[in-house]
């Protein structure tokens, strides 16, 4: 008698655990369903305001942050990246609304008077100007400077925020970005960084490219690596690779040049810098004709 109680409860309590695990299924099932219409809903949200001509870069980050935490990463990787195409898309806009004289007098004060710094703008006296300028960063820009003149540009900093959110592609390539972002490489015709960070920076670059070959970021990679190419063959008109007066390259560029290996097998790059090493040991490291022919044609097909 015993027995067949025992025998009842044990089936009981299995009929009540199998119950219990159907109830969580159904619930995981029916919570899952509801965020991926809800994730689904974001995404439709999203793009009917990308496809609007007249959006600004602050109402793109109003919904982004609104929605990031409720959706996927690689969805949070297309929000964000929406932020960063529009940015660029109106890009010619702030740069026209800069190019006010007024504007361009107080920014030139308030830069000496902050000790050659564009890090506070409080200093602009007239209100209708310290909006513009205000605006801009609120839109995740920053004020640049060179040949005396300001501009806005993408301040990469602003993404910060962003990276735990995102697929690791798209927060390596912001990382990338903040790098250029914070120090320019090149202004005012000079290059603004050493000869061994322009190549780190590019070797970083070609691994981006082979680690995440089919990011969507590949391309914005490939046309930056095009950039650092030209610096790390020619330099820049104030800074050139080879001396003006002895057509000798400069000696802290042959040191930068010969402290890397470059492995043909970590990409385009580095097969083309040991390529440009060969033909600069073989002239002597001066800028013949044959040097010049070779980065030319280097730069033209890269």
């Amino acid at each position: 008698m015993e027995g067949r109680r025992l025998k009842r409860k044990v089936k009981m309590t299995g009929i009540i655990l199998v119950a219990i695990l159907i109830l969580v299924s159904l619930i995981r099932f029916t919570t899952d369903q509801f965020d991926l219409a809800k994730e689904k809903k974001v995404m439709i949200g999203f793009e009917t305001l990308m496809d609007n001509k007249e959006v600004g870069v602050e109402e793109i980050i109003q919904y982004v942050n609104q929605n990031i935490d409720t959706v996927s990463r690689n969805d949070a990787a297309t929000l964000v990246k929406g932020i960063e195409r529009i940015q660029n898309a109106n890009l010619p806009k702030w740069e026209k609304r800069f190019e006010n004289e007024a504007l361009q007098k107080e920014l030139a004060q308030v830069y000496q008077e902050n000790g050659w710094s564009l890090d506070d703008f409080k200093g602009i006296r007239d209100d209708k100007l310290k909006t513009i300028v205000v605006e801009a960063i609120s839109n995740g820009y920053k004020v640049e400077t060179a040949e005396g003149f300001f501009f806005p540009v993408i301040d990469y900093d602003f993404y910060d925020q962003y990276h735990q959110a995102v697929t690791l592609d798209l927060s390596t390539y912001l990382e990338i970005m903040v790098v250029e972002s914070d120090r320019t490489p090149v202004k005012d015709a000079a290059l603004m960084i050493s000869w061994e960070e322009i190549l780190s920076r590019a070797l970083r670059q070609e691994e981006f490219i082979k680690e995440y070959a089919a990011s969507t970021q590949v391309e914005a990679m490939e046309n930056l690596i095009k950039r650092y190419v030209t610096f790390a063959l020619f330099g820049c008109n104030n800074t050139p690779l080879f001396s003006y007066e002895n057509k000798e390259i400069v000696l802290e560029a042959k040191k930068a040049f010969l402290n890397h290996p470059w492995n043909e097998e970590r990409g385009s790059f580095s097969a083309l810098m040991k390529e440009y090493l060969k033909v600069l040991k073989e002239n002597e490291y001066k800028l013949t004709e044959e040097v010049d022919k070779f980065r030319k044609k280097a730069v033209g097909s890269f």
